[in-house]
């Protein structure tokens, strides 16, 4: 059956991926992106059955017009993936607090943002589902990035909390920590010597984590085998 499914950071690499997987299923997707010219871009790819919304994560008002606009549309949100995020790379001593506070505002806050409004809606309707793009870095932490890495710890941390308390509702909330994915975002943090022994290996042994499987795991955790599977993080970590 089909759904209305809302993706942020949907013009990106993994969101990109997702929201054209999604569309050949054929689900109506929200591209949600603050890439303006993404968002569009991959929405008119998709078809008329898509919406490209402009919006912030970090704001709240941004992420309640986004909402607006996508339940005028479609008139419902079926699906919430919060797939928005950024990965500067520093080390902890040259990080400053206004990155850091920019790191926390949209990997964390734009989840808690986008979360609350949508769940809004889904607790009337008495369904829906929340899945979040966590990292295994979240749990292993991120040298370089532990801006980055606190972000995904408290998106599992939320993702746990959320599930629990929606779980009367018959709102399901997951999340999903891939691997290392070949994505301009993991590009710009390796260099080109890290970045080619990366696309040598299997995923099995440390390669890169394909996007298909992403894609995959997506279709399985929105679809009916998982009505009932909630507050869990399914792990795509190579070692």
């Amino acid at each position: 059956m089909s759904q209305v499914i809302v993706v942020t950071g949907g013009a990106g690499g993994i969101g990109s991926a997702v929201c054209r997987g999604l569309a050949h299923d054929g689900h109506q997707v929200v591209v949600a992106d603050f890439d303006r010219e993404g968002a569009g871009r991959v929405a008119r790819e998709l078809g008329k059955e898509s919406l490209a919304a402009h919006v912030d994560v970090g704001s709240e008002e941004s992420v309640a017009r986004m909402i607006e606009e996508s339940l005028s549309r479609f008139g419902r949100i079926d699906v919430l993936l919060n797939g928005a995020g950024i990965m500067p790379r520093h080390e902890v001593k040259d990080i400053s607090v206004e990155e850091w506070e920019r790191v926390l505002r949209i990997n964390l806050t734009g989840v808690f943002l986008c979360s609350q409004a949508v769940a809004r809606h889904m607790v009337e309707r008495k369904q829906g589902r929340i899945l979040s793009v966590a990292s295994g870095r979240g749990v292993a932490g991120a040298p370089g990035a532990a801006h980055y890495a606190a972000t995904k710890a408290g998106v599992i941390a939320f993702t746990k909390s959320l599930a629990v308390e929606l779980a009367p509702c018959n709102v399901v909330v997951n999340a999903i920590a891939p691997g290392v994915t070949d994505t301009p975002m993991s590009r710009a943090g390796y260099t080109e010597e890290v970045r080619k022994k990366r696309q040598s290996l299997s995923p099995l042994v440390g390669g890169y984590t394909p996007l298909d499987q992403i894609v995959g795991l997506v279709r399985y955790l929105i679809s009916d085998a998982t009505r009932e599977v909630t507050g869990q993080v399914f792990f795509l970590k190579t070692p």
